[in-house]
């Protein structure tokens, strides 16, 4: 009987930024992750910012992030001694996840093919930027380079901007998230059969599901979509649509849209607090009271009407944006969601460190770090399980558990 959803697992690691994630996720749900790092560590490991500004290989936050719950052992791949040693650990283990370019273990005895040849169920991801096979599976990648090549920095920002690049290593992580499915459905038909294979991923295809419908819309229409930015779709400032300054920061309203309360509701909200200005006469009582994306579809099919329209609606837009802005961002979230109205906070990371809903539902993770005699908080997981919950522990230090890993090998 086990109380972790993977509790039994070893799986043998050799990723640095590409695919260090996808061993967090798996770690997280109490496989053992042993990564195997490079002396000195690889580049997360020395990749700012740190913990108290000190630059060491054990205080940087950007490892720590995707490193949780993992053992760290130091083997130097450069050296025949430490391929074997590498060899020794893979066997014993169910599944290697690995993010270098496509054939360098290969080239060091430690590709698929011939540790699958003498242990068959071996689960082996390969995480790469291009995949494995094709004439661009030994171009250099790089997260910027996944963006670009995956189709979503051209669909980021506002049309007059060029290409914008996503916060964060949003390729990266598309794909670790797509390497820790692939890497459980293979481990689920070798536990089943006994039969292992290869996964192979690439960046620039998992990112590509970032772009929804845009490649249908070129395979369908050839028509290239582009950039829309704040206003989406919609060429005009729509009242109760967008993101809207409050006094300590932005909200976000989308009014309209089905899923909430309809713009009327909104209005009420504004007459309440004296704020509705002009907006219950004439020529925009009317529009107010039947705002809603059926009233502008109608407007926009209708070009002799739409120039008075879209005078109208930057109007009732304006009165909107006064009313938001005299409220903090928090009540306008509040007070707007007990109405039924779609409104969320831009929320900064101090906003979500602050966040009731997050607090409430203990999502945040307090972790020792007994090496540097101090408790931290984390973010949690990103899924719940009610059986075989998540426990997370902290990043390892470089190399902690060489000694006891490798003394199984001696």
């Amino acid at each position: 009987m086990t109380d972790r959803a993977l509790e039994g697992l070893r799986i043998v690691e050799f990723c640095d930024e590409l695919g260090s994630y996808c061993g967090r996720l798996l770690a997280d749900l109490g496989a053992e992750v042993i990564k195997v790092e490079p002396p000195g560590g690889g580049r997360q490991r020395n990749t700012p910012p740190y913990y108290r500004d000190e630059a060491t290989p054990d205080t940087s936050l950007a490892f720590w992030v995707h490193n949780t719950s993992k053992k760290s052992v130091l083997i130097d791949l450069d050296f025949p001694g430490g391929r074997a040693a590498a060899r020794k650990l893979i066997l014993s283990g169910d599944a290697v996840i690995e993010d270098f370019p496509a054939g360098y273990l290969a080239s060091r005895g430690l590709g698929y093919a011939e540790l699958a040849a003498e242990k068959p169920s071996l689960v082996y991801t390969s995480i790469t930027g291009f995949g494995q096979d094709g004439p661009h599976a030994g171009w250099a990648y790089s997260d910027i380079v996944g963006q670009a090549m995956g189709g979503v920095m051209t669909l980021a920002g506002e049309p007059a901007d060029p290409p914008n690049m996503i916060y964060g290593n949003q390729s990266d992580i598309s794909a670790s998230i797509q390497a820790a499915q692939g890497t459980l459905m293979a481990l689920l038909l070798a536990d089943a059969t006994g039969a292992g294979q290869q996964v192979d991923v690439s960046a620039q295809e998992a990112i590509s599901m970032s772009q929804e419908t845009a490649m249908q819309t070129w395979d369908l229409q050839k028509r290239n979509r582009t950039r829309t930015g704040e206003r989406g779709m919609i060429p005009v400032q729509l009242p109760g649509v967008g993101v809207y300054k409050a006094i300590d920061g932005y909200v976000s309203l989308f009014v309209l849209a089905p899923g909430g309360a309809d713009f009327p509701a909104l209005v009420d909200w504004m007459r309440e607090n004296g704020a509705a200005g002009d907006l219950d006469e004439e020529p925009y009582a009317s529009m107010c009271n039947g705002l809603n994306m059926a009233l502008l579809t109608q407007i926009m099919g209708d070009p002799s009407s739409a120039a008075s329209a879209i005078q109208r609606l930057a109007h009732i837009n304006s009165v909107v944006a006064a009313f938001v802005g005299s409220m903090t961002a928090v009540r306008a979230y509040e007070e707007g969601q007990k109405r039924r109205l779609l409104v969320g906070i831009a929320s900064t990371p101090k906003d979500l460190a602050h966040n009731t809903q997050l607090r409430a539902r203990n999502w945040f993770t307090q972790l020792q770090f007994d090496y540097l005699n101090a408790t931290l908080e984390f973010p949690g997981a990103p899924y719940r399980l009610s059986e075989t919950p998540v426990r997370i522990a902290r990043p390892p230090r470089l190399g902690e558990h060489t000694a006891a890993v490798l003394a199984a090998f001696a």
